[in-house]
């Protein structure tokens, strides 16, 4: 997991990352042994969340899953949004302690 977590770092950076550098993006690996769910990736920007930035990061999120051959879900929220309006919700909570921050 260790190669994979590496793997799926250095792909987010070069293609999520770098549409946002002031964006926070936190991964969120599956836990257990069960491969079959998808690595959620949480976009957390400044900018306001519209179709075309909706289309740039799913276009880089296309990119990394070719890449990866991994199933990759994609959620972009403004932060002010996501800190006022999911802040007492279980995936706010869940993506706080166990995501991992770039």
């Amino acid at each position: 997991m260790k190669q994979l977590t590496g793997d799926i770092s250095d792909l987010v950076k070069a293609h999520i990352q770098s549409l946002d550098p002031y964006a926070e993006v936190v991964l969120l690996f599956p836990q257990g042994t069960s491969m079959h769910e998808d690595i959620q990736i949480y976009v957390l920007t400044n900018e306001k969340v519209d179709f075309q930035l909706e289309q740039q990061y799913l276009d880089a999120r296309y990119q990394i899953e070719l890449q990866s051959a991994q199933s990759i879900s994609l959620y972009i929220y403004s932060k002010e949004n996501w800190h006022q309006q999911f802040k007492n919700t279980p995936i706010y909570h869940k993506v706080d302690v166990e995501g991992v921050y770039l």
